[in-house]
């Protein structure tokens, strides 16, 4: 049966819920995922649309973080390898293993100490059959990565971590939570927090795409907002200090025949800074990034700058020397907004990844921190403590055992058989069909093309023209199995990636 928008909101509207979650990107749709999995009416609202802040401009991976290693974070770590190792069981075809590449270019205790974190890695994860760490020759290393510098390469250190489709993931996530009974709905605003005897009863929602304002009543809200937490706490408590420090991401997409790479790569940052630049193969093409930078500024207005994207294609051009990359090779661009807790770290590079949980006077509970992997014990913990608010019985979590995006393929083949003219693909290279476009529209809660070419699928990060050809034949598609009343709006309303 299909899911609309509009049901969604007049639900909001009616009932009477026992948990409101602010946020839509994959910590929100964990947390509605858990607690409607535990007996508990659940709804979410998100301003803009799902997965469109921090979690559509991840690094498109589940890992445990090499780098924690440094700053002594095994339990991070340790938490992170599990959970990959589950997602990797739970959602096979969103979590897909792949090889990583350190390169080897001189003896010494640096490299003899990264071999030694490797075991560390594996011993953490469990020893994952078939996929424990190794060291690979010169030649092995090249004919995985044929552009790596060839001068004074020793050889490589291959372990494995697995890639993942951000978006959808988010999608999967959220669709298991409306199955379980959750409410969720798109460009939802929360414009203030409803109070009754000074304890948060609800909240304020404004319609984004018709204006019209109304109550949802809930007996406990959370804030999984992101790096718009601050902005929720505020309304809650105005001039409440910033609780975070924001840290600036970006990547960069180029095609895969300017860069071929069978395996996945990390280099030292140049910057010294101790991260990584990773060269990652995705949903055919290549990704690179990230940069970690402070970002004080407006977190809807976090975009790829001049100097983040110089940065990243020197660091890849220290590692792929001859490949040749420049600016006309970029295809897109994209940068999110980490939100880090605030602490006394020189840079933004050194603070922790460890999530928070805060509540306020008022009863608002609210989350930051953590990262993409460990979305599933996050959610865990903040279900942990709205069953404490509500005075509830402590019900286990279930969302260990869910398989995610099983069915999603099925079905979408299910409607192109049923209408073969859906059949035709959206754009010429790329594996997206207008079957893909009716399934968004009709079970995925699409309303603007945006969503689609943005969010349901990559069209905008993988297509040099950012699917903007496709913007019509999209909107059509969604008036026709979707709800006409939204599909048509929002014209250029998220901006395209950035392109060079």
């Amino acid at each position: 049966m299909p899911v609309y928008r509009s049901e969604m909101l007049r639900r909001l509207e009616e009932e009477v819920f026992d948990l409101l979650v602010v946020g839509g990107g994959i910590t929100g749709a964990g947390i509605a995922q858990d607690a409607a999995y535990r007996g508990l009416r659940t709804a979410l609202v998100e301003k803009g649309d799902f997965g469109s802040g921090t979690s559509h401009a991840s690094t498109k991976l589940l890992h445990g973080g090499l780098r924690y290693l440094e700053q002594g974070q095994l339990r991070l770590m340790y938490e992170a390898l599990r959970e990959r190792n589950r997602l990797a069981r739970l959602a096979p075809g969103l979590a897909q293993w792949l090889p990583f590449l350190i390169p080897i270019y001189r003896r010494g205790w640096k490299m003899e100490r990264m071999g030694a974190g490797l075991w560390l890695y594996d011993l953490l994860a469990g020893l994952p059959r078939g996929r424990v760490h190794r060291r690979i020759s010169r030649e092995e290393a090249l004919a995985l990565a044929p552009h790596l510098r060839p001068e004074g390469l020793r050889g490589a250190y291959l372990y494995y971590d697995c890639r993942t489709n951000d978006t959808r993931l988010v999608m999967e996530v959220l669709k298991s939570a409306l199955r379980g009974g959750a409410v969720a709905a798109n460009y939802a605003r929360v414009v203030a927090l409803e109070k009754e005897g000074g304890r948060v009863a609800g909240a304020r929602i404004r319609d984004e795409l018709t204006g019209r304002e109304w109550t949802v009543r809930a007996r406990c809200v959370v804030s999984a907002a992101g790096p718009w937490t601050d902005q929720v706490l505020a309304l809650d408590r105005p001039g409440e200090p910033p609780r975070l420090r924001p840290s600036k991401g970006v990547h960069l997409v180029v095609p895969a025949s300017r860069l071929p790479v069978a395996a996945a790569v990390l280099s030292p940052s140049p910057a010294g800074d101790g991260r990584f630049i990773f060269i990652l193969p995705w949903e055919g093409a290549v990704v690179l990034g990230t940069t970690d930078t402070p970002y004080p500024g407006d977190p809807d207005r976090v975009t790829a700058e001049e100097a983040d994207i110089d940065y990243i294609l020197a660091a890849a051009s220290q590692v792929f020397p001859e490949a040749g990359l420049t600016r006309a090779d970029v295809i897109s661009t994209f940068a999110g907004l980490r939100p880090l807790i605030g602490g006394n770290a020189a840079t933004t590079a050194a603070l922790p990844r460890e999530h928070r949980i805060w509540v306020t006077p008022s009863g608002l509970i609210a989350v930051a921190g953590g990262k993409l992997t460990t979305y599933r014990t996050m959610a865990a913990a903040v279900t942990d403590r709205v069953l404490r608010h509500l005075r509830r019985p402590r019900v286990p979590c279930r969302t260990g055992n869910l398989p995610l995006g099983a069915e999603t393929a099925t079905e979408v083949e299910a409607l192109a058989r049923q209408f073969p003219e859906l059949r035709e693909p959206l754009v010429p290279g790329l594996p997206f069909r207008k079957a893909d476009v009716a399934y968004a529209a009709r079970e995925e809660l699409a309303v603007l093309p945006e969503d689609v070419l943005h969010r349901r699928t990559r069209i905008a990060l993988l297509s040099p023209a950012h699917g903007e050809p496709q913007r019509g034949v999209v909107a059509d598609l969604l008036c026709r199995f979707g709800e006409e009343v939204a599909a048509g709006r929002g014209e250029g309303r998220d901006r395209a990636p950035g392109r060079y």
